[in-house]
């Protein structure tokens, strides 16, 4: 468990260290401390669900492999958070504003809490989108056009965020769009 922590608090100061560019001595302390307060503070976060799992060669998850897989992840991110911005702004410039607006509600299999937490601010981060509601696996999402839900209509999400996590691949969900008049599209 030490080797662990000492891994996180490696990470997230090389990740503190790229960030800020500083190197005068107090800045690195300042570094390291923070990322040890962090690293201390979220251990709740990941442990517990690390111990309920059993402990299969294809659940144990390097450190390094999530860190890598998260940083593509916030990666990919960004660049459907850019094409959601276009597609947001095409609809707001539009002189009919072609909006549908609707809620689609579907089901994860995603175990991890912080893998909940993560989709559930990825979809609200995704312009067009917002995450309404989230219970016991269960996602309700606003969105402008049924388009501006299509990471969540193909699972790119829930697949990445599996795959960080160890978990298993997610077929595609199955997704109710309720229009805002109450009829099913």
């Amino acid at each position: 468990k030490a080797r662990r922590l000492a891994l996180h608090i490696t990470i997230l100061f090389a990740f503190w260290l790229i960030l800020s560019g500083k190197l005068e001595v107090k800045y690195l302390i300042f570094g390291v401390a923070s990322a040890a307060l962090v690293t201390f503070v979220t251990q709740d976060l990941l442990e517990p669900e690390a111990r309920q799992r059993k402990k299969t060669p294809s659940r144990v998850i390097s450190p390094l492999k999530t860190a890598w897989g998260l940083f593509s992840y916030f990666v990919w991110l960004i660049y459907e958070i850019v094409q959601s911005n276009l597609q947001v702004a095409y609809i707001v410039l539009h002189p009919k504003l072609p909006i549908e607006p609707g809620l689609l509600r579907f089901r994860t299999r995603l175990q991890s809490r912080v893998g909940h937490i993560l989709l559930a601010n990825s979809i609200t981060l995704t312009p067009g989108t917002i995450t309404v509601d989230l219970t016991e696996g269960t996602y309700l999402v606003h969105a402008l056009v049924p388009q501006a839900a299509g990471s969540l209509l193909e699972a790119k999400m829930q697949n990445k965020l599996e795959m960080i996590f160890g978990e298993p691949e997610e077929p595609q969900p199955e997704i109710r769009w309720v229009r805002e008049d109450g009829t099913l599209l």
